[in-house]
């Protein structure tokens, strides 16, 4: 599958990949994120993932 943007943000980054990361991680979440069971299928996915502080 081809996106149109797929988009790594690391503490207000923007991280630069080729077009191998930019695949793997757009398909591999999609497929996950397809899998669930959504009123719709979806068109455009943000994810944010927060490490828990102590």
């Amino acid at each position: 599958m081809d996106f149109e943007q797929v988009k790594i943000v690391v503490n207000g980054k923007e991280i630069e990949k080729n077009a191998f990361v930019e695949r793997v991680l757009g398909n591999t979440l999609w497929g996950l994120v397809s899998s669930l069971k959504l009123e719709a299928e979806p068109k455009e996915i943000d994810i944010r993932i927060t490490k828990k502080t102590k």
